[in-house]
């Protein structure tokens, strides 16, 4: 494998670290990877293993207000400097006789579920994982709808925490998780929240429009997003080419629970039957 860092400075002021990492060969084709919500990229670093080896290139950048990247932590001014960022890494990064694909999971599904919708013609297809596709059950019809004016007077309240002891049942990861330097544990703040709630509500009248290859990942015993919100992906999405699969006992990050190898596996599988050579 051949891995370098990269930076750029992004249209909110702040500079945006990805790596690039190479299989040894001619790359098959180009896999981003969008990571989830207070973590970092170097996180996926076993999925971009299995990847790489798999042939193809694979990109992972750490958002805006995550992991080694610039700007205050967990903070948005709008939820397209995410989709802004993800542009410019697939433009830097897109081999031109080679297909893109894009991954994400959690909020990083939000985004790329988000980010698929506009720019279809720049991806060969879309992998979601436990992605942040609806609201919360836990979230009242009132509180949403008072979620955009609590950004505008306190952008930085404190709102949601994430649940570490959800991520996985493997008690290393969870460890791991709450040891790592990189991964911002603090709640949720109110502009960011009210960010993604605007997007996906967008998403019930936009999936129509949806027309990639898609696959779509979640774990049935996921407590942090919903399963339900994966089901609305594959039922509204107008791609003819889709595959919904939910795995039975698995918790939130379903690339870190002790079935990941056989998870990561369906990844690849499909990829590779996405890929003309």
């Amino acid at each position: 494998m051949q891995r370098s860092e990269n930076t750029f400075v992004g249209g909110h002021g702040e500079t945006i670290t990805y790596d690039i990492v190479d299989p040894v060969d001619e790359p098959r084709a180009v896999v981003v990877i969008a990571h989830g919500l207070g973590e970092h990229g170097r996180r996926y670093a076993h999925v971009v293993e299995r990847l790489v080896g798999a042939g193809f290139r694979t990109v992972v950048p750490d958002h805006l207000g995550h992991g080694r990247s610039g700007g205050k932590r967990l903070r948005v001014r709008r939820f397209s400097d995410f989709t802004d960022d993800l542009d410019r890494v697939i433009t830097e990064t897109i081999l031109d006789d080679r297909p893109t694909f894009l991954i994400g999971h959690s909020m990083g599904g939000c985004i790329a579920l988000d980010y698929a919708l506009g720019h279809q013609e720049r991806l060969a297809g879309l992998v979601l994982s436990g992605a942040a596709v609806v609201p919360g059950d836990d979230m009242s019809p009132i509180a949403m709808k008072l979620a955009p004016l609590l950004a505008r007077v306190a952008p930085g309240l404190p709102t949601a925490a994430l649940d570490a002891s959800a991520i996985s049942r493997d008690e290393q990861v969870v460890a791991d998780y709450n040891a790592d330097p990189l991964v911002t544990r603090s709640k949720i703040p109110a502009d960011l929240g009210a960010a993604m709630l605007a997007t996906m509500q967008s998403f019930p009248r936009r999936l129509p429009q949806l027309r990639v290859p898609l696959l779509v990942l979640h774990g049935g015993d996921d407590v942090l997003t919903n399963p339900a919100g994966s089901e609305m992906v594959d039922d509204l999405a107008g791609s003819p080419d889709k595959t919904l699969t939910i795995y039975d006992g698995l918790y939130h990050e379903i690339f870190n629970e002790p079935e990941r190898d056989q998870v990561i596996s369906d990844v690849v599988d499909w990829l590779g039957a996405h890929t003309s050579n």
